[in-house]
């Protein structure tokens, strides 16, 4: 394992925006203490939610992340790494202007190119 502390800062910020606990919903603080187990593409935090003091265990992949962060091309390292779905800019273009074409509903754009695809 190989992180410098602002990619590890970056990461545990990132868990915290999106944590709240399982049991009633608030907001759990992310902190660097959390971090229980750590390789270069995952990590294991234990968390303690401080409303209701349930003990939350968390799998955390982050291949993505540290793919990105060594990235030498700018474009490629701006990509969504927080998922492991990630698409080019050009890409995301023509996602948004198929959406418009349907006001942006998935459903109406899936219903018309799904039936055509089974074809």
């Amino acid at each position: 394992m190989d992180f410098n502390p602002h990619a590890l800062h970056q990461i545990l910020s990132r868990i915290h925006e999106q944590m709240r606990c399982p049991q009633c919903g608030t907001r759990i603080p992310v902190e660097f203490p959390s971090v229980k187990l750590a390789s270069d593409n995952y990590m294991l935090l234990q968390l303690n939610c401080e409303s209701c003091t349930s003990f939350i265990v968390l799998h955390v992949n982050i291949a993505e992340q540290v793919q990105a962060a060594h990235m030498t091309d700018e474009q490629n390292a701006l990509m969504n790494a927080s998922s492991t779905l990630t698409i080019s800019e050009d890409e995301m273009k023509t996602l948004r202007s198929a959406l418009g074409a349907y006001d942006g509903s998935f459903q109406n754009l899936f219903a018309e190119f799904g039936a055509k695809k089974m074809m």
